[in-house]
C-alpha cells in the first residue's frame, strides 16, 4: 500500500506524547459507534427468519457463537443491495433493521456481548460534547431519518425515548404530543440520546471532548543502536518504526464552548499505529463565491440566524430574510423563519419542478413540512403571505446596503434587486481536513479534487475501511459517502473487525 504522507524522524519517546492503539478524530455518531466496538462490544447472530434466505444460510453456516467481528465480512455481504454502496453497511443494516426499506419493523437479529479482554485501547477526539454536529442543530427540528434509524448499537432508540419521555413528562402530568408519537425524532432528544449513550456504555473514559486537531502526520521513531567501537548512535532503516502522530489543543473545563472564549488551551500529542477519520462533512459551509459575500449581513449557518433572532436584530418587522438554496437545509431555514413570523424571499437556481430535488424522494406522510415548503416553492410568487420564491435565479452580487442582485435564466430579463435584512446561504458544506497533508486531497478517489461526500469521498477498502493510499489510516461515515446514521455502523464493524484480526495475526497490515 502506498504511503504519501511526509514521514518525519523523531526520537523514540518524546516528552508529553501519549501512546494508544487507535486515534479516532470526531465524536459524532461515527466516533461513538466505533468506540462501542473497540471497547469490547461484539455483535452475534441471534437467529430468526430473514427475508434474504441466502444471507440467513450464510449466517447459520457460521453459527451463533462466532461474532460478526471475527467473520469474513466480504463473504457475508456478497450480493446485498440497498440505499448505500457500502456492502458492510448493508449487511449490518439488514441484521439490525430487517426489511426496513420495505417499511417493516422487524426486531434485530443481533445480540451484543461484552468482552473485557477484547478492548482495543483508543481515544476519541471531538470539538464539542459527544454527538458532533448534531449538538449544533436547532432543538425543535426533526430528524430526516426515522427515529429508530438514529440509534446506535445495543441501545434501541425507541426504548430509550419512551423512558426518557416518561421521566420528562411525568412530573407535569403531561402526555406525549403528536410530534413525539411520530416515527421521526426530535433533535433535542437525539442530542441527549448520544450523550447518554456514551455514559451508559462507559465510553467516557475514551472521549476527550472539546479537542481540536491541528495536524496528522506519520512520524518515524528511531530505535537507536549503539556502535560498540565508536560509541555513536547508528540509525538504520530497519530500526525505524513509523506510526501516526496527532497534535492539537483542548479547552479546559467541561463547560468549554467551541470557540474557547475565556478558557485555557492545553496542547496534546497522541501517537498510534491507526487513525480513523470520523469527523463528518459539516465543518465548512459552502459559499457562493460572488462579489460582496463577505458582508456582515451574509450568514451561512442556522445557528448564526438564531443569534440574530434572539438578539432582536431580526424580527417580524424586519426586511425579508433571503434564503438561498433548494435542499433540506434551506427548507429548514424557511420553516424556522416562518415559525418566527419573519418574511422570507427564497432564491434557488433549480426549477421548482426539477425531479432531482430531494423533496421528491421523501414520503409525503412522513415529511409533510418539507412537502409544504416544496409546494410553496412551486406556487406563484405572491401565493403565500410572507413568502416569495425565485426559482431559476442566481445571485449576481451582494451590495453594501443589504441589497441582493439576482438574475434569472431567461436572457434579457431585468435583474431584480432585493432589499434584505439578512441573507442565509444554504448550499451544502465540506469537511475541514486542514490537519491533513494537502487538506486530504491525496486520500480521495480523485486526487486532484477536494474531499466531497458526494463527488469525491475518501477512497477506502470496502470491507476494512482502510485508506487505499495510506496504511493505518481509516475513514467512515460521511467522509466515505455514508450520510445516514443507519449506515455508519457498518463502518464501525468493518474497522473493528480489521483491527481485531490484525491484533490476532489473522490478516496483514
Amino acid at each position: 500500500m502506498a504511503q504519501s504522507c511526509i514521514c518525519r524522524n523523531g526520537p523514540r519517546r518524546d516528552a508529553g506524547v501519549k501512546y494508544t492503539d487507535v486515534i479516532v478524530i470526531g465524536n459524532g455518531p461515527s466516533g461513538i459507534c466505533l468506540s462501542y466496538f473497540l471497547s469490547g462490544h461484539w455483535p452475534y447472530y441471534s437467529g430468526g427468519d430473514h427475508d434474504n434466505q441466502y444471507l440467513q444460510a450464510k449466517l447459520e453456516e457460521s453459527g451463533r457463537n462466532i461474532s460478526l467481528v471475527e467473520q469474513d465480512l466480504e463473504y457475508l455481504s456478497e450480493g446485498l443491495e440497498g440505499r448505500t454502496s457500502n456492502p458492510v453497511a448493508l449487511l449490518f443494516d439488514e441484521l439490525t433493521h430487517p426489511g426496513a426499506d420495505m417499511g417493516h419493523e422487524h426486531p434485530s437479529m443481533l445480540e451484543w456481548k461484552h468482552h473485557a479482554d477484547k478492548v482495543i485501547p483508543h481515544v476519541v477526539l471531538g470539538k464539542g460534547p459527544p454527538g458532533g454536529a448534531w449538538q449544533m442543530m436547532e432543538d425543535t427540528m426533526q430528524t430526516l431519518s426515522l427515529g429508530n434509524w438514529m440509534e446506535l448499537p445495543g441501545m434501541p432508540f425507541k426504548d430509550w425515548l419512551r423512558i426518557h419521555l416518561e421521566k420528562r413528562l411525568k412530573p407535569y402530568n403531561m402526555c406525549e404530543t403528536n410530534d413525539q408519537k411520530q416515527n421521526r425524532a426530535n433533535m433535542k432528544d437525539v442530542k441527549i440520546y448520544y450523550m447518554e449513550y456514551v455514559k451508559k456504555n462507559n465510553l467516557s473514559q475514551f472521549f476527550h471532548n472539546f479537542s481540536v486537531v491541528t495536524s496528522v502526520e506519520r512520524v518515524c521513531e528511531n530505535n537507536n543502536n549503539r556502535n560498540c567501537e565508536s560509541g555513536e548512535c547508528e540509525i538504520s532503516q530497519a530500526s525505524q518504526d513509523c506510526i501516526w502522530e496527532v497534535r492539537g489543543f483542548c479547552y479546559s473545563g467541561s463547560a468549554a464552548d467551541s470557540a474557547g472564549d475565556g478558557f485555557d488551551r492545553e496542547e496534546f500529542c497522541y501517537r498510534a499505529r491507526n487513525v480513523v477519520l470520523a469527523s463528518g462533512t459539516y465543518d465548512t459551509p459552502n459559499k457562493l463565491q460572488v462579489s460582496g459575500e463577505g458582508h456582515s449581513y451574509i450568514l451561512h449557518t442556522l445557528s448564526e440566524l438564531e443569534v440574530c433572532v434572539n438578539s432582536g436584530q431580526l424580527t417580524s418587522e424586519s426586511n425579508p430574510l433571503v434564503v438561498i438554496g433548494s435542499g433540506l437545509s434551506a427548507a429548514d431555514a424557511v420553516l424556522w423563519a416562518e415559525n418566527e413570523s419573519i418574511p422570507v424571499v427564497h432564491v434557488f437556481r433549480r426549477d421548482a419542478n426539477d425531479p432531482e430535488l430531494i423533496f421528491n424522494n421523501l414520503p409525503r406522510t412522513l415529511y409533510p413540512e418539507y412537502h409544504r415548503v416544496h409546494q410553496m416553492m412551486k406556487a406563484d410568487r405572491n401565493s403565500y403571505e410572507g413568502y416569495k420564491s425565485y426559482p431559476g435565479y442566481t445571485v449576481v452580487q451582494f451590495l453594501d446596503d443589504s441589497k441582493v442582485v439576482i438574475k434569472g435564466k431567461q436572457k434579457g430579463k431585468c435583474a431584480p434587486v432585493i432589499q434584505a435584512s439578512y441573507v442565509l446561504v444554504q448550499i451544502g458544506s465540506q469537511p475541514n481536513l486542514s490537519y491533513l497533508l494537502q487538506d486530504g486531497r491525496t486520500l480521495g478517489q480523485d486526487k486532484t479534487a477536494p474531499i466531497d461526500c458526494k463527488r469525491n469521498p475518501v477512497d477506502v477498502d470496502p470491507y476494512t475501511f482502510e485508506s487505499i493510499s495510506e496504511a493505518g489510516l481509516f475513514a467512515m461515515g460521511p467522509l466515505i459517502g455514508d450520510n445516514f446514521v443507519r449506515f455508519i455502523r457498518g463502518g464501525a464493524l468493518g474497522i473493528a473487525s480489521c483491527l481485531q484480526k490484525r491484533r490476532e495475526g489473522k490478516c496483514s497490515a
